[in-house]
């Protein structure tokens, strides 16, 4: 888990998705698959401005997907470059979100732990637990949303 929290891809790697997102930006439509395999690859940049980049690309899949599994795919990713980008607030409300659907979520309660020990590090914690409350109702809300209309 750490590993994708921290390491950061081949530039090559980088150049070869945005090559293909450019072509299908080109042609008028870019796959939802296209579009998370290059914002994957920015958030595991050495560059903050990618991280940005490929957040921006995963809230976009968010907002137009309608599967409830894609939707959680994103949030996740999403959480993972909000902690690269040190907002670990935010990152935190996308866990919550997703754990509010899934509470037995391994792989985003080992983020969470990892968030908070990253805060408590840095004395960030108590504000966290402070501050959002609201932010993470609306985003349960979406993806219990979703997964009902997935589901009907």
């Amino acid at each position: 888990m750490e590993g994708i929290l921290s390491s950061a891809i081949d530039p090559q790697e980088i150049m070869k998705f945005e090559k293909k997102y450019k072509k299908e930006e080109v042609m008028g439509q870019v796959s939802s698959t296209t579009a998370f395999e290059y914002a994957w690859c920015l958030i595991r940049s050495r560059y903050s401005d990618d991280w940005k980049q490929g957040f921006s690309l995963l809230k976009k899949l968010y907002e137009k997907e309608r599967d409830g599994q894609a939707k959680r795919d994103y949030l996740y990713y999403m959480a993972v470059a909000k902690y690269r980008l040190k907002e670990y607030e935010e990152a935190l409300k996308f866990c919550d979100a997703i754990l509010k659907v899934e509470p037995k979520n391994h792989q985003v309660k080992e983020l969470k732990e990892i968030i908070n020990r990253k805060m408590k590090g840095e004395g960030l914690l108590g504000m966290a637990m402070i501050g959002g409350a609201g932010l993470v109702v609306g985003l349960g809300v979406a993806v219990i949303a979703a997964v009902a209309a997935t589901r009907k």
